[in-house]
């Protein structure tokens, strides 16, 4: 699996919309290094793969004893209006019997009238997979697992 292209929209300290290229220049260098001060964003780089990826069962460092809609609900960018909402988006690249497909997951959220609500969908190779969308998580150990 190739980690392709991360974009952050009012997720931790990234307000509005941020995208972070993480493809690797050449396959002789397939390493991606991140780099910054203290209270960067290094850390929640990290926290927003776990979470496009596993949703509430992701093992994100500020989670602490949070209900997961709570964490959500923390994850906003300070400042931004909770019906405005956040989104992590992750592209990469899989090969799967010896042909590469590429995907697409889109975690959003946002405040509710009384809850938050959580958008989440799957895209492989440009179309959209509901199938893979719903069973997500029975899914994701073959890419990457928890």
């Amino acid at each position: 699996m190739i980690l392709e292209k991360l974009i952050l929209n009012n997720f931790g300290v990234y307000r509005d919309e941020h995208h972070i290229d993480l493809e690797p220049k050449s396959p002789k260098a397939p390493i991606i290094l991140i780099g910054g001060l203290n209270g960067g964003g290094k850390t929640t780089i990290l926290d927003a793969i776990q979470l496009v990826f596993f949703g509430k069962l992701a093992k994100c460092s500020t989670r602490e004893n949070f209900s997961y809609e709570d964490f959500l609900r923390n994850s906003i960018t300070q400042g931004v209006d909770h019906k405005e909402g956040a989104f992590i988006q992750l592209n990469f690249s899989y090969y799967f019997e010896g042909e590469k497909r590429e995907y697409v997951i889109l975690r959003s959220w946002k405040q509710g009238r009384k809850r938050i609500n959580e958008s989440f969908m799957v895209y492989c190779d440009g179309n959209e997979e509901d199938g893979l969308s719903e069973n997500w998580l029975d899914q994701v150990d073959q890419f990457l697992p928890l």
